[in-house]
Formats: structure tokens, C-alpha cells, sequence
């Protein structure tokens, strides 16, 4: 596909070089924008430049597909019609009508932990002091109004970053910042995302936004460098150095305070692992505690009180469905768990409807049950119905095929949405890489898996995972199986504790404190991740894994 797309991407730029006027955006809600065309201009470009939230997860590059929209037009007759193309390889024209419908239903998420306090409702003539405290996500953000004499959680709301029509990775977001209005298009639009989510929080409430007396952030450094407007092109190329480690206010105008950014220990550990490490509690356990956050770049942590190593691993999309088939975010329609069950796939889809795509957690569960089934072997080959006819169940053997030259099975009911034999070497890719970074840092302190008294996961992604899955495909230690927790949105939680000063001053301890491990020059890493790609030869999960 991506041959083909990019062949039109050509065709669009050149065919829209003449292009003005505005297309008209419609939303899956109702509402309706205008969105002004420049020459050469894709319906991404102009999407993306009145704000309309358009998923790119290649930024545009006409590779991953997932661009997907609705044109209205209408015949030389006046008859009404309508047609799916790719906003990043179809020229924008003037009176154009677009529908977008996807990003309005992404199940966003705050994700802070039940334990985390809240409070109560508002009272009459309220004086409480506030602040707001932020996680600026790759692919979400969580936005939290917070009390700040006891640092309760009073109103709070997730939304999509609105940087996502540029890439779906901090790679494309370095790519599309290299030039000075692509900086400017990403500084802006996180800027007033959170500023917008503020006033809403703030009108929930019954307060004014000039009652926020202090705003924190946590994100990875590529998110803080780029709400900061700071071009982060020195964190895409080796030796890959920070244009700073922020721990510092920086003014974030229309943000209603100067705004402190967690401290970074990295260009690839940022403020958001500072902040759940300190959420863990790594620092003050005697017991060993490794911390993951599994997503684009797998972050880690391992150690206690003595000290702690951290690194990061190029895990690539596939997690947060890029470069898979059907690939997609957690939005209505999106396959989200898969388990073997009397012999068969059974699946829950986001919504309840059909499956039209598969997210994160629902691919790996898909891999492990497969797994399970005897049609994935040890290497990740994915059998043939006449390979797998003797030893897997019926069922599943029946729903094995092929599709475009390679083998698939098929998901859902419908053969709708299947997975590849390309979609279970990029899960392999992914989690070769996490486990390696895993076993790089248990090497560093000189300990095995089973030395490690509990596995901290952390993230979105951590929270909705099937821990058994995990284990299954090798993404974790099996022996960690049973000692994992998750920890909800530990950067979100690691931002409102950096509302007052004694949390800022741990961040800062912690930020200042860990031993990085460049994975990259490090001799261990590619010996691990080679032995990290293959599957394990177990026995099977129970049938029927719950969530």
C-alpha cells in the first residue's frame, strides 16, 4: 500500500499546487469548521493547520493508512455521494466536505489511581488555592484541577494530543519540528489543548482560571521540549543530547501560571519516568522494583534505596497500533482483548460493535493466543490451516487464511479484521526490544527476574495490558507475572505531587540521582534483544484469561 499511497501523495501535491479557498470539516459531534487551503495543500495540511484532529500516525508520509476520511461531493447530476480516501494523499479543494469521526471517540482516559485523593463538591464563595497538574502524553493528555493544601484531585479530563495528525511517535514530531512552523503549529496547539481543558475544569468547578495559582507538567522530553517551543531535532540524531533536562518554570502562555516541566534524566528518560519513580516509591523500598512504561520508546527502571539504572529502548508504534494491518487507538470499534476460550478466539471490541481494527492490548493478546493455540510457533511463524491442522483446535484452524501473498487469521466473526504474519514479526520487534532493555538493566545490578520484588507498570498502555499476555509472549519475565501492579497514570499523579515544593525537589533528587544506560553503544543490548525475538515453549494459559 505504501508504494501505491505514496504515488499519490505526489499526484495530490502536485494537483493541489493551484489550490485556495477552504474545505468545510464536519465533526462526528455536528460541528462544522472551515479550514483554509494554501497551495499544494493535502486535506491533512489543512486539517491540521485549523486544528481538526486527523490521526497520522506516519505524519503524513502515506505509509501507515490510518488517515482515513469521509469526502462528501456530488456528481455531474447534483447526486449526492461520498468516498474514503487518505486526508495525507488527497488534494485539498475549495468547498471540499470532509467527515471526521475517529479521534472524538478515543477512550481517553485520566487514569490516576483509585487511592489518589479527590475531593468533594464545590462549595459557595470557594478560596481554595489550585493548581493544575498535566501529563502530556504522546497520544493523550490528562489535565487534573487539584486543591493544593492537600493536594486533592478536584475536577479532572483526558483529551487526544493534538499533535497527533503529526506522527503517531516522538520521531515525527522531531521530524515535523524541524521546521520553524511546525514548531510553532505544536507548541501552540498543546498549548491551548491545555488551556481550553483548563477553563473547562475551571467552569466545572465554579472558579476563574486566574484562581490556578501553579501548573506542573510531566511528559517524555520530546513532549516537554516541544510545549516548551524548543526545537528538539538534537534528540533524533546520536549522540542524541537534550537541549535541556527542564526541572525549571518556564512561562507556557495561554497556560494560566508559569509552568514547572519535570526534570528529564535524558533524551529518552523524561520527566514523565522521573515522576513514576517517585509515584512508585522506588526510592524508598528496600526490595528491588522494577518500573516499565511500555509504549513507542520503552522506558525503564530498576533499583531501591541504593540506587537506581534507568534506560529507554526503540519499541517502535506497534503497541499503539501503528504499522500493524488494522492497527488503530483504543476508539470505538478497536479489538481490545483476545483470548482462547473452548477451543476458540473470543474477542471484546471497544463499544460492543463490529471490530473494524485492533489496539494495543487487544494485539497482544492476540499473539499469546495464538500462541496458546499451537498456530504461532517458537520463532513467530504463523501456520497454515494445512501446517496447523493437526495440532491446533478446529476453530482456530478455520480461521486461518491468507491475504495479499501472506498468512492471517482471522479475528472476528465477520473476517473483518485479521492479523498477519507481518503484524506478529512487528509485535516481536516491539517486545524484543522492552525485554532486552529488561534484562540489559537486571545485568547492570548484577540480579535475575526472580530477584526483583515487584514490576511497576506504568502508563495506559501498562494499565489495560493483560499481565498473562505479557508473560506469554515474553514481553516480561514469566516470574514477574505475579508481581506486577499498575500503577495508573503515575506521570499524572508524579505532576500533581510536583505542585508543591517537596515534590519538586524529589523529582529533581531522583532526575539528578539515576544511572542512564545508553542502550544504543551498550555491547549487551543487541546479544539480549536477538535472544529476546523468539517465543518461549510453555504451557498455555488457562482458557478464559480475564482483564
Amino acid at each position: 500500500m505504501g508504494e501505491c499511497a505514496q504515488g499519490r501523495g505526489d499526484n495530490a501535491r502536485a494537483a493541489g499546487s493551484q489550490a485556495a479557498g477552504a474545505l468545510r470539516v464536519r465533526h462526528g459531534d455536528g460541528r462544522e469548521q472551515a479550514a483554509p487551503i494554501a497551495p499544494g495543500d493535502t486535506v491533512l495540511d489543512a486539517a491540521r493547520r485549523a486544528g481538526a484532529m486527523v490521526l497520522a500516525p506516519c505524519g503524513g508520509a502515506g505509509t501507515c493508512g490510518h488517515c482515513a476520511v469521509t469526502l462528501e461531493e456530488r456528481d455531474g447530476n447534483g447526486e449526492a455521494r461520498s468516498r474514503v480516501v487518505l486526508a495525507c494523499q488527497t488534494p485539498a479543494e475549495d468547498g471540499m466536505t470532509v467527515l471526521l469521526e475517529g479521534a472524538g471517540g478515543m477512550a481517553v482516559t485520566t487514569g490516576g489511581p483509585a487511592s489518589a485523593p479527590r475531593g468533594g463538591a464545590a462549595q459557595p464563595g470557594d478560596d481554595t488555592r489550585y493548581g493544575l497538574a498535566v501529563d502530556i502524553g504522546t497520544t493523550t493528555i490528562a489535565v487534573y484541577l487539584v486543591s493544593l493544601p492537600d493536594l486533592a484531585i478536584r475536577e479532572e479530563t483526558g483529551l487526544v494530543n493534538p499533535q497527533a495528525p503529526y506522527g503517531g511517535d516522538v520521531i515525527s514530531r522531531i521530524q515535523a519540528a524541524g521546521d520553524p512552523a511546525g514548531l510553532e503549529a505544536l507548541r501552540d496547539g498543546v498549548r491551548r489543548a491545555i488551556a481550553d481543558a483548563a477553563a473547562d475544569l475551571c467552569a466545572r468547578r465554579g472558579i476563574e482560571p486566574s484562581a490556578i495559582e501553579r501548573v506542573s507538567c510531566a511528559g517524555n522530553t520530546v513532549m516537554e521540549c516541544l510545549a516548551a517551543g524548543i526545537d528538539p531535532t538534537p534528540l533524533g540524531v546520536f549522540p542524541f543530547t537534550p537541549p535541556t533536562l527542564f526541572g525549571l518554570e518556564e512561562d507556557l502562555s495561554p497556560l494560566p501560571a508559569r509552568t514547572y516541566l519535570a526534570p528529564a534524566v535524558a533524551a529518552y528518560v523524561g520527566g514523565d519516568i522521573t515522576a513514576g519513580i517517585h509515584v512508585a516509591g522506588m526510592r524508598e523500598r528496600a526490595g528491588l522494583q522494577l518500573l516499565v512504561d511500555i509504549g513507542t520508546n520503552g522506558e525503564m527502571a530498576l533499583g531501591n534505596r541504593d540506587g537506581i539504572a534507568c534506560c529507554a529502548t526503540a519499541a517502535g508504534p506497534a503497541f499503539e497500533g501503528a504499522g500493524i494491518t488494522f492497527g488503530m487507538p483504543a476508539l470505538q470499534g478497536a479489538i481490545s482483548a483476545v483470548r482462547l476460550r473452548e477451543g476458540d478466539l473470543a474477542i471484546d471490541v471497544i463499544g460492543g460493535g463490529e471490530a473494524r481494527g485492533l489496539c494495543g492490548s487487544g494485539l497482544l493478546d492476540a499473539v499469546a493466543a495464538l500462541l496458546d493455540a499451537g498456530v504461532i510457533d517458537e520463532t513467530g511463524y504463523l501456520l497454515d490451516a494445512d501446517e496447523a491442522a493437526d495440532e491446533a483446535p478446529p476453530a482456530v484452524v478455520a480461521r486461518l487464511g491468507e491475504e495479499g501473498g501472506q498468512a492471517v487469521c482471522y479475528l472476528d466473526p465477520a473476517r473483518r479484521v485479521w492479523l498477519s504474519q507481518a503484524d506478529v514479526r512487528q509485535a516481536q520487534l516491539a517486545k524484543g526490544a522492552i525485554r532486552a532493555g529488561i534484562e540489559v538493566l537486571l545485568a547492570r545490578r548484577g540480579v535475575g527476574a526472580g530477584d526483583v520484588d515487584e514490576l511497576a507498570l506504568a502508563g495506559g498502555f501498562g494499565t489495560h495490558l493483560d499481565v498473562r499476555s505479557a508473560a506469554r509472549i515474553g514481553l516480561i519475565p514469566p516470574e514477574l507475572a505475579d508481581r506486577a501492579v499498575a500503577l495508573g497514570n503515575a506521570a499524572g499523579m508524579g505532576a500533581v505531587a510536583a505542585l508543591v515544593d517537596e515534590g519538586r525537589a524529589a523529582l529533581q533528587d531522583i532526575a539528578g540521582s539515576c544511572d542512564y544506560l545508553e542502550l544504543s553503544t551498550d555491547p549487551g543490548f543487541n546479544d539480549a534483544y536477538i535472544e529476546a525475538m523468539g517465543f518461549d515453549e510453555e504451557q498455555p494459559v488457562a482458557e478464559g484469561r480475564t482483564r
